[in-house]
């Protein structure tokens, strides 16, 4: 997924026809990172929209000659993040979870080990588990981002981070065998 010279060069200059075009051309991509953080259409529509505004205030960030997909992820990802913040408290839940002992540490593998069907693990996720750990396990076993890294975008502990995602591998394990519809 490149865009090509002419339409970058169109982007730059704010036309509206290489807007609508680009976003036409952008949308599912967003759209797919959109939904994994959000329940619900209307709100993942509304992050592909915050996210497209983003892509294109920074159009001219973007180095033509990297790939876009990675790039249009990365900005979906961060207004996923910037929402979470914006409308959780989390650090109101977050200090009972400081006293809890980490008991091993997971990795990425571990927590698909399940045989999910991506989609079906999608679904599991979203109906199952709380906007925090869902959240979290997102980022940490979909995006591939490392406690740290989340921890620090969420303005929460690396340990907080890891309970989340033990907490949703727990959820998700013991659902394992509920049919959701």
């Amino acid at each position: 997924m490149q865009i090509e010279e002419k339409l970058y060069k169109k982007l730059k200059q704010k036309d509206k026809k290489a807007q609508l075009f680009f976003y036409k051309y952008c949308f599912n991509t967003l759209m797919r990172v959109a939904y994994r953080y959000k329940n619900n259409k209307e709100d993942a529509a509304a992050l592909v929209n915050d996210s497209f505004l983003n892509v294109l205030q920074n159009i001219e960030k973007y180095n033509i000659k990297k790939p876009l997909e990675p790039w249009l992820k990365r900005i979906a990802i961060n207004k996923a993040i910037d929402d979470f913040r914006k409308y959780n408290k989390i650090n109101n839940v977050t200090d009972s979870f400081e006293a809890l002992a980490y008991e091993n540490k997971l990795e990425q593998k571990e927590i698909l080990d399940e045989n999910y069907k991506l989609e079906d693990l999608q679904l599991r996720v979203n109906l199952l588990l709380p906007k925090a750990s869902k959240t979290v396990f997102y980022l940490y076993a979909i995006d591939g981002f490392a406690h740290k890294e989340i921890a620090k975008k969420l303005k929460i502990s690396e340990e907080t981070s890891k309970w989340h995602v033990k907490n949703a591998r727990k959820i998700l394990r013991e659902n394992k065998d509920k049919i959701l519809n």
